[in-house]
């Protein structure tokens, strides 16, 4: 056997990537994976651009490969439609082969129509329980192909990629690729050396990382780019500061790329897919950039079942899993045509700043809109920095109202108000605990107006494990609450007060207020507040030097 030094090869090298099925599941999903060959033990390398082998002794040292393929038959095959690593997709250079093979036919007058299957690559269950996986080329049968062939080579010119595929092609047959003593790659029409096994490959996966993160649009041209949840059942793309719009915080758990949690503002996309037996929600890597093995897009699709798909019981699932106002529900219901037995459905950033679907037929026409970005939120590149609504005592305020658990980084304190007086001054606690619990109105002091001085971390601990600490905020997720009467909303003003706020149509979102109707005068302050001139800072602690700023004296508001 030959070995293969040039691009055409490499292409073909790594198309073995794209096999791992077993005896009992079908093709692996669309993923990142490196391969082992399953007779010599080692993995597949690239070793450049245009050359790849299976030499690589140790999984750290294997090259990770993007496999991507299209809808699988009846046998359970598929053909390979994106296997790329550092270089750029090998199948685009597989494609411009065919190209150039193309164009030396029709000048010699001969026919081409064989080409489109000859340079196709199919992934094919082995059928073995190890998972293992073929990649096979089918050589339909050719009139004259001796002469068709000779007249491909020498037009060739002794370049050695296409030289041994072509010379090695017997048409009429399915060949295989298999691994060379040398650890090259090459050709067998046989199924095997006589232990079977050196054409089998295995995939193994790299999964995807969970976590706390912002969910973005790749289009560079997205006035809009952000995802979040802003209405009670509605997910929209919409305008979102990413250091400040807690509104656009995901949970995401994923299992490979199967997404088992995508949540935001107690939202999760995820039970679309749970509801519908057979599917899954997936968030699959593309290549962006050419020159670098770089996925930092992704598509996310929902893969329906092979079977029994119905587009009236997956509208129902999805308005049962998102509500009828989702734009999602809206979109699939305008799309029932994309719903059908083993069908992709894509979901992409429309014109309208909103979401709608594609499926396979025209989600690459979506190009960018058709892919997101993750964003994990992190101390060093993404963080939370929630923006100061008030100043008072050279200090600054707001408050906060989140679906997520989360601790204080930098110059933070998280206070839960006890009281409000009738003056409007609150009577704060400070919370004293590592983490934030998830549904906990607060009000935060902040030392300075810098973003990076005051952020918070979302954490994967402490969600609901502990109570709740005492207080009289309440709080909501979204623009648009109407379940409270807004006359008796106090929130945070000017000079840290609390007041109804009468030129407020609606309580912002992820804020907290008091309520109005709550008897919250401020009686005592200690044991001794009133009557007696002590002065307490607006936490209730006596202070026996003041400087200027707002105090408790005799059970009122003052300034000094």
């Amino acid at each position: 056997m030959k070995k293969i030094t040039t691009t055409l090869l490499v292409l073909a090298v790594l198309m073995v990537t794209a096999f791992s099925a077993s005896a009992v599941t079908p093709l692996p999903d669309q993923g990142v994976y490196r391969i082992q060959n399953v007779y010599s033990g080692t993995w597949v390398k690239l070793q450049h651009n245009y050359l790849a082998d299976i030499t690589a002794p140790t999984y750290e040292e294997a090259s990770p490969l993007l496999v991507w393929y299209g809808e699988r038959d009846e046998n359970g095959e598929s053909l390979l439609t994106n296997l790329s690593g550092d270089g750029g997709d090998m199948i685009e250079t597989l494609e411009f082969i065919k190209g150039l093979i193309e164009e030396t036919l029709e000048y010699n007058n001969k026919p081409t129509w064989f080409l489109e299957e000859m340079f196709q690559l199919h992934l094919v269950p082995t059928g073995d329980a190890d998972g293992s996986v073929f990649l096979c080329v089918d050589v339909p049968p050719i009139d004259d192909w001796e002469e068709i062939r000779d007249i491909i080579l020498e037009a060739a010119g002794g370049q050695t990629a296409v030289t041994y595929y072509i010379s090695h092609m017997h048409p009429g047959n399915r060949h295989y690729m298999g691994i060379d003593y040398d650890g090259s790659f090459g050709y067998r029409l046989e199924a095997g050396t006589p232990e079977g096994t050196d054409i089998k490959f295995l995939m193994v996966r790299e999964d995807l990382q969970g976590g706390y993160c912002f969910v973005k649009t790749a289009s560079a041209t997205a006035e809009n780019p952000y995802l979040r949840r802003v209405h009670e059942k509605t997910s929209t793309v919409d305008l979102a500061q990413a250091h400040n719009d807690v509104s656009a915080v995901f949970d995401l758990a994923v299992d490979g790329i199967k997404v088992n949690r995508l949540a935001v503002q107690g939202l999760d996309l995820a039970p679309l897919a749970q509801a519908i037996e057979g599917s899954y929600l997936a968030l699959c890597p593309t290549n962006t950039t050419a020159e670098k093995f770089v996925y930092d897009a992704y598509a996310l699709k929902l893969q329906l079942p092979d079977e029994g798909v119905n587009a009236l019981n997956v509208v129902s699932a999805a308005t049962q899993a998102l509500g009828e106002d989702s734009e999602i529900v809206a979109a699939l219901e305008s799309h029932s045509d994309l719903i059908k037995d083993r069908a992709a459905i894509y979901f992409v950033h429309s014109d309208n700043g909103g979401i709608t679907i594609a499926g396979d037929a025209n989600y690459a026409d979506y190009g960018d809109d058709a892919k997101w970005k993750l964003e994990f939120i992190d101390t060093q590149d993404n963080y939370l920095a929630p923006a100061a609504e008030v100043e008072a005592n050279g200090k600054y305020y707001t408050t906060l109202y989140t679906a997520f658990p989360y601790e204080l980084v930098g110059s933070l304190t998280a206070y839960s108000v006890l009281k409000v007086g009738e003056d409007g001054v609150p009577q704060m606690e400070e919370l004293e605990m590592d983490v934030i619990p998830a549904g906990t109105p607060v009000l935060l002091e902040m030392e300075t107006n810098n973003d990076e001085n005051h952020m918070i971390m979302p954490v994967a601990e402490g969600k609901m494990d502990r109570e709740a600490p005492k207080s009289m905020l309440k709080g909501t997720y979204f623009d648009d609450d109407t379940e409270n009467d807004k006359t008796n909303m106090l929130t945070l003003q000017g000079g840290l007060n609390f007041a109804v706020n009468n030129n407020a149509d609606y309580m912002p979102a992820n804020k907290a207020w008091a309520d109005k109707t709550i008897p919250t005068a401020i009686t005592t302050v200690g044991n001794d507040a009133q009557g007696d001139n002590t002065i307490y800072d607006l936490m209730g602690r006596k202070v026996t030097n003041p400087t200027h700023g707002i105090y408790i004296q005799n059970g009122k508001k003052v300034v000094l």
